[in-house]
């Protein structure tokens, strides 16, 4: 491993981050200038749609990564950690790819809302933007420094029946590309199709305490996570007390009577739909 990779993997252990040490995937060599020959980033959130990626990208059918990038919001499922781990070692030993888990300096995105008596809410993309767009570019400056030129390509699992989703990178740096879009045109329907192919059993990646989620999705959690549950309860009654107004996690009606609550279904068909 040459000094470079040594250096990138220094400054993960550092910040909470993770990065594989082992020799078997194949790195960028040191002198590579990023300002001509960008760094692809797969922004992988272990949901369909990334998850269908991985495969396009061991067939050919769309473009090899230099890196795979995940973002622990540090309030995932346990089986969301859990197939994390298994798509981890997918990407090492299969793709032979580095795959680096990144985690916000603020700590578990639960905890920070709690601490601020503060809830995520529909429309606002601060848990997006702080726990999982920042957290992934400061790994990604690390590696390709902090000029302000074109130095690296984000690849985003977005399929043609979301296509609306699509947007523009907020900073110069950092271009977004859309491969189930442009590359290798797919729908939502045909990643979950090919993930079943390929024995790849993909649930809806998301926090426990997303707004997001519908009715079913929270009484799931209240019976299979009773604690995860509870904790959301609290991010909502400490909100009340210290901020007042409208609860919002599920559709601004108590998580306490879920039991009494007509359930819809969830809003966003990949979880909280989170992406770079």
């Amino acid at each position: 491993m040459n000094k470079h990779i040594l250096k990138i993997a220094e400054y993960c252990k550092e910040n909470g981050f993770y990065i594989s040490d082992q020799t078997k995937v194949q790195y960028w060599q040191e002198d590579r200038d990023f300002s001509q020959d960008q760094l692809r980033v797969l922004s992988y959130g272990g949901g369909t749609q990334s998850t269908a990626m991985l495969i396009l990208i061991k067939m050919g059918y769309i473009t090899k990564p230099d890196i795979v990038i995940h973002a622990d919001t540090g309030s995932e499922l346990p089986e969301t950690i859990e197939f994390i781990e298994a798509a981890k070692k997918y990407v090492e030993d299969v793709l032979k790819i580095p795959f680096a888990i990144t985690k916000s300096h603020r700590g578990s995105l639960h905890d920070d809302y709690m601490k601020n008596g503060n809830i995520p809410i529909i429309g606002s993309r601060s848990c997006t933007g702080n726990f999982k767009i920042l957290p992934q570019r400061r790994l990604m400056r690390q590696i390709v420094g902090r000029k302000n030129q074109h130095l690296a390509v984000c690849m985003v699992g977005i399929t043609t029946d979301e296509a609306k989703r699509r947007t523009k990178s907020d900073v110069q740096w950092a271009t977004l590309s859309y491969p189930l879009l442009d590359e290798f045109t797919y729908t939502r329907d045909e990643c979950i199709l090919l993930n079943n192919l390929h024995g790849w059993n993909v649930g809806k990646s998301g926090c426990f305490c997303c707004p997001y989620q519908g009715g079913k999705q929270w009484l799931e959690l209240k019976q299979n996570y009773p604690e995860l549950f509870e904790i959301a309860i609290q991010m909502e009654e400490k909100k009340m007390r210290v901020k007042g107004g409208k609860l919002g996690l599920y559709q601004e009606r108590p998580l306490r009577d879920l039991q009494n609550i007509t359930l819809e279904e969830s809003k966003c068909d990949s979880g909280a739909g989170c992406f770079l």
